[in-house]
């Protein structure tokens, strides 16, 4: 059977380049989007692979618990039919409506939030560690943010109230899933939970006007490659790593640093995480 990535979030920025990066690997991948008329940059990128047939597209709205279930079902079906299996899962699919303040927020905007950030994601992944208990994937991995820590305080990053709570408590739900999982025993101690910390990468959503200077920015590209090795290596579930292989808020080590940490990343640390 060949080893397939779902990737949940997958039309554009982050969960795009996974994709991309996945199929350049050799890798089968069922990608969940939440609208298929606006995935034309995944269309383009599957096109564009020499085995384009290795890449599925499926509509999953993450806010939407039928949509997440029939998103299941798709992906149970497209296994059966052609011999694929599940073996990791990103959950990407996110949102940041840019100032969601405290002291500001409204209850819808508030909602949304949590819905997209958090429960989505939970629920998705719950419903795709079901489709097969007897072979259940080796890592589910959700992408979450240095935002959400629970260990380090940004009180710089103004706006970020309701994005920073939803990761957060994405971060705290997925420790008590790895939790469970490994409760339960047998085969479900060989599933591993992961968060990641993309970095500060240039994408859409974070095309925004923040009261901050952003240091040490990332292309999309650069952090799913790096992504990818930390993936590979991190074996402790319910465990959260940055895109580089740090522990967030950890000093970068530049001698065990990933060649793509470049000097801008040392100036970010410098400059925002720990000033």
């Amino acid at each position: 059977m060949s080893d397939t990535w779902v990737i949940v979030g997958a039309s554009r920025g982050i969960g795009l380049e996974f994709v991309r990066q996945l199929l350049h690997n050799g890798f089968h991948v069922i990608a969940g989007v939440r609208n298929l008329s606006k995935a034309e940059k995944l269309d383009e990128v599957k096109s564009q692979q020499a085995g384009p047939e290795r890449c599925i597209i499926e509509q999953c709205d993450i806010t939407d618990e039928q949509s997440i279930q029939g998103f299941a079902d798709k992906v149970k079906e497209a296994t059966r039919v052609n011999g694929l299996k599940v073996t990791n899962i990103v959950l990407n699919a996110g949102i940041l409506h840019y100032p969601n303040r405290a002291t500001e927020i409204s209850f819808a905007d508030f909602a949304l939030h949590l819905h997209t950030n958090t429960i989505g994601p939970i629920i998705c992944a719950q419903k795709l560690l079901d489709l097969n208990p007897d072979s259940p994937p080796s890592k589910v991995v959700f992408i979450s943010s240095d935002s959400g820590s629970t260990t380090i305080f940004r009180d710089d990053e103004d706006g970020f109230g309701a994005y920073g709570a939803s990761k957060a408590a994405l971060n705290q739900m997925l420790r008590h899933m790895a939790a469970e999982l490994t409760r339960k025993g047998g085969q479900w101690t060989r599933t591993r939970i992961l968060a990641m910390h993309p970095g500060e990468v240039e994408t859409d959503m974070a095309n925004i006007d923040l009261g901050w200077e952003v240091h040490g920015s990332i292309s999309a590209e650069e952090s799913v490659r790096c992504m990818l090795k930390v993936i590979s290596e991190k074996d402790e579930t319910g465990s959260f790593w940055c895109w580089d292989g740090r522990v967030p808020g950890q000093m970068p080590s530049i001698e065990k640093s990933h060649e793509s940490m470049t000097s801008k990343l040392i100036g970010r640390w410098k400059s925002r995480e720990f000033k």
